[in-house]
């Protein structure tokens, strides 16, 4: 019997395939269903078949989509039948270096093994995993580091380990312990978003919440993301967002001032809803003080003139 793909796998990874971008992660994501696929088949025709490891590390910059990614995957996955899952919804288990430092000697490594077991059956997602290096005290982080290896051993086959971060930093991360590596066979780059992705990302936002982008929205949206791109700490569909949210918030005043707004109305936004940037608020900010200025210097030129009226 051929591995069948069920509707709620197929959704999965049709959703993953509608993201923008990410073709790396996209091919890699093929290549283990359909590796999953064979092996099933070679199975039942007597073949050898080898299990591979279907841990991966995500590296990119913030608002790239890698959490996102992570979540469908697991979906899929244990859709698929790449998960042990035993029913029920799929666990996607977040850890960081903050949420399981604690201060007694070895509640770290328990807390850190007890979220293993949380994630069986789905995903663990170690974001910012080279966070947990550099705390040599008591050599917190390599027995942290190496209860992560022994987990991800030990539970190779019930549960997908996602570790993200910035590419320089997660080779650092890997190449901390000896067995971290080896387990992490698979690297996908997420990179940054180009301009016509960032606005179809900001018009799939915009549709989520039932509204639309008029023409010349989208043309001030795309001017803005060319300058956004090149500043520093550019948070990519982060960055979209948060121009959609200040959008609607600028569109809910301008149509409040309506006597009778349209359906049309309720849902357009227009160039004028967008908050460019807070360069441009800055501006906008100066450009008043400008005209405060002159409007105290026209004041004052008049109180001359009419002083050297009375003379």
């Amino acid at each position: 019997m051929d591995v069948v793909i069920n509707e709620k796998a197929r959704d999965a990874l049709n959703r993953l395939s509608a993201m923008p971008g990410m073709v790396q992660v996209k091919d890699q994501v093929e290549q283990m269903v359909q590796y999953h696929r064979i092996a099933e088949l070679r199975k039942q025709n007597r073949l050898k078949t080898r299990p591979q490891s279907n841990h991966m590390v995500f590296t990119g910059n913030p608002g790239t989509g890698k959490t996102t990614a992570a979540r469908l995957i697991g979906e899929a996955f244990a859709e698929i039948g790449l998960l042990g899952r035993q029913g029920g919804d799929v666990p996607f288990v977040e850890i960081s270096q903050g949420s399981i430092t604690e201060a007694h000697v070895g509640a770290s490594e328990k807390k850190v093994t007890s979220k293993f077991k949380e994630a069986r059956g789905g995903v663990l997602f170690i974001d910012e995993a080279y966070a947990f290096i550099g705390n040599a005290a008591h050599r917190h982080d390599q027995k942290v580091v190496a209860t992560m290896v022994q987990a991800i051993e030990d539970m190779r086959e019930e549960i997908v380990v996602i570790a993200a971060g910035y590419p320089k930093d997660m080779a650092e991360f890997l190449a901390f312990n000896p067995g971290l590596a080896s387990r992490f066979p698979n690297t996908i780059h997420f990179p940054d978003y180009g301009v016509p992705d960032l606005v179809r990302i900001a018009q799939q936002m915009l549709l989520d919440q039932e509204y639309q982008a008029a023409p010349d929205y989208l043309e001030v949206l795309a001017s803005v993301m060319w300058i956004e791109k090149s500043q520093p700490n550019f948070g990519n569909a982060r960055t979209v967002r948060n121009h959609v949210e200040r959008s609607i918030r600028r569109q809910s005043i301008r149509v409040s001032k309506m006597k009778q707004p349209s359906r049309k109305d309720l849902a357009t936004l227009i160039g004028v809803d967008l908050v460019h940037s807070p360069t441009d608020v800055a501006h906008t900010e100066r450009e008043a003080l400008n005209r405060v200025i002159q409007e105290a210097n026209g004041r004052l030129f008049e109180l001359d003139l009419r002083a050297i009226l009375k003379l």
